[in-house]
């Protein structure tokens, strides 16, 4: 459960980023507005909160939460870096993330 927290995470804050014009340029360059840019931000917090469900899953609330802030300051960290060091690659990596939550989500 614990990696469907992170890919959640990575997935909504990448979604974060996203929403943002100055890293939306850096991901796919000057110039490109993406149509569901404006849904960005929503989606990404909504991420955020979702991410919290698997832990609370696997453990009890206060266990939980102690997981999921120490998952979610984890998943920040490689969107803090490859937006400073390779911008390009959170385009694919954001297309990926959301499949692997998925499918360990939907793993017996």
């Amino acid at each position: 459960m614990e990696l469907a927290t992170f890919a959640l995470a990575l997935t909504g804050f990448i979604l974060l980023a996203l929403a943002m014009k100055r890293h939306r340029e850096q991901m796919f360059g000057k110039g490109r507005d993406l149509p569901l840019s404006r849904l960005a931000r929503p989606a990404g917090f909504a991420l955020l909160g979702l991410s919290l469900l698997p832990c609370l899953s696997a453990y009890g609330l206060s266990m939980a939460v102690t997981w999921w802030l120490g998952l979610l300051t984890a998943a920040a960290a490689p969107v803090l870096l490859l937006l400073t060091y390779r911008p390009a690659v959170l385009g694919p990596l954001g297309a990926v993330a959301p499949v692997v939550a998925l499918a360990l989500l939907l793993a017996p």
